[in-house]
């Protein structure tokens, strides 16, 4: 045990005594290439109508059509110009093949909100298979 200890006080003494010489070097910072900016376009329609109160806050940028089996399905993209909180109305009135309302299907008018800058999906499905089309309205809160 005696022979141990010393030989250990050596090795670490030893090892203390060893340099080692590197070149400096400088950490740069990584640049992220520029990431391209999403426009989005406004979509017409001439099944959506936005009431003029919202036309400065919110603005179409997709109108998708599916079906659902036999229904009907419609997605509006819609999007916050501003950067606060918007909240607004809408209601889809759905047609029939020749262009007639659907009595029957009548729809609520939904609220919605928006934060600012937020693109957000409303999704609906018609209520019977005799709707072939829709029209959405965009109603200012409070009205």
């Amino acid at each position: 045990m005696k022979g141990i200890i010393p030989l250990l006080v050596l090795l670490v003494a030893a090892g203390g005594c060893v340099t080692k010489v590197e070149s400096p070097q400088t950490s740069r910072p990584v640049q992220q290439p520029p990431q391209p900016e999403v426009k989005r376009q406004t979509v017409t329609d001439r099944r959506v109508v936005i009431d003029p109160a919202l036309e400065h806050s919110i603005r179409l940028v997709g109108v998708h059509t599916s079906s659902a089996g036999s229904f009907l399905k419609v997605q509006l993209d819609v999007q916050n110009l501003t950067g606060s909180i918007q909240s607004f109305n809408y209601q889809i009135e759905w047609f029939d093949q020749y262009q007639a309302p659907l009595p029957m299907a009548d729809s609520a008018v939904l609220s919605w909100m928006l934060l600012g800058h937020e693109t957000s999906f409303l999704a609906n499905t018609a209520p019977t298979p005799a709707a072939r089309d829709f029209r959405v309205t965009f109603i200012a809160a409070g009205k």
